[in-house]
């Protein structure tokens, strides 16, 4: 080191967050799931939630199932929420009619919150 050049200590360096320690995140229960919807024999206004569906949203009483379309076209639709313990894992059952008025096909992808 040159003598004439003093070293400047006491500032803070700033590091990226890619290259800080992690830090354990706290795992937050979403309010919503991506699943199935398939039409099956239900009464209008319920939907059978699967029995890790139905737990991942924490026993919801009431689920909105929002079908895909872009962000001005999507349908939602308010639902009674039923477990179903028969269900296949990741699927949500709704009456035929139900399932026309939010314009989707049996098998469709789409998004099941909590209300």
């Amino acid at each position: 080191m040159s003598e004439g050049k003093d070293v400047e200590r006491g500032k803070r360096l700033l590091i990226p967050p890619f290259l800080k320690p992690q830090q354990e995140k706290k795992e937050q229960k979403r309010g919503e799931r991506r699943v199935k919807i398939r039409a099956g024999d239900v009464e209008e206004g319920v939907a059978k939630l699967s029995k890790d569906v139905y737990e991942e949203l924490d026993k919801p009483s009431e689920v909105e199932v929002v079908a895909p379309g872009g962000s001005s076209h999507e349908k939602k639709k308010v639902f009674r929420a039923v477990l179903d313990e028969k269900l296949a894992a990741g699927e949500v059952l709704v009456s035929a009619e139900e399932l026309r008025s939010l314009g989707v096909a049996d098998g469709t992808v789409v998004t099941v919150r909590k209300r």
